[in-house]
């Protein structure tokens, strides 16, 4: 303090924009990192997950392609019957029903399956 009751304060470095002090120059890097690197569970778990999905995302399209292929072939080969107009709408109720359940695949198979991808990661990373 000085006699006139005023706080004397120590000057401080300025901090520059990207983080670091003014003092250390314009190339300089900032201190302390702010990107979150992931572990290699972390990077297996992420690559296990991706490649759930793209699976699951596979398996649903397969399911739907199979169910319409299956319900034109017994419609039309088999049983023999002629496309119709009039019954254009009950084909349509039928391949949005295919729709769904391959939806319903896909919705299934992706959050199942990421238990099973940590099970497996913790499985490989024990060993």
């Amino acid at each position: 303090k000085r006699q006139d009751g005023a706080v004397a304060m120590e000057m401080q470095p300025l901090k520059s924009a990207e983080g670091g002090d003014a003092a250390d120059g314009p190339g300089a890097r900032p201190r302390g990192g702010t990107k979150k690197e992931k572990s290699v569970l972390q990077a297996k778990l992420t690559q296990l997950a991706v490649q759930i999905g793209k699976a699951g995302l596979a398996m649903s399209a397969i399911t739907v392609i199979i169910l319409v292929l299956y319900f034109v072939i017994e419609t039309f080969v088999v049983q023999g019957r002629p496309w119709v107009a009039e019954c254009a709408p009950v084909y349509v109720q039928y391949w949005v029903k295919f729709f769904i359940i391959g939806v319903t695949v896909l919705v299934v198979a992706v959050p199942e399956g990421l238990p099973l991808a940590v099970t497996i990661s913790l499985a490989y990373s024990v060993k």
